[in-house]
């Protein structure tokens, strides 16, 4: 299935629900929980590819008595 025709079909099959309140609530409502699947796994993500640098040494150290 190429794109075209997987775009082809999504619009048939948008243009065969009616869209009274309900039906938009419901296209609302699995665009929110989609949405928020993407930003948790995107923030999941950039959580796991942070690296983290060794700290540096203290610009005054103690001298040791």
């Amino acid at each position: 299935m190429t794109l075209f025709t997987f775009a082809q079909w999504l619009s048939q099959v948008f243009n065969s629900i009616p869209l009274d309140d309900s039906s938009l609530s419901v296209l609302a409502m699995l665009a929110g929980i989609i949405g928020g699947w993407t930003l948790t796994s995107l923030h999941q993500q950039t959580k796991a590819k942070k690296v983290k640098l060794p700290r540096k040494p203290p610009a005054n150290p103690r001298k040791p008595q």
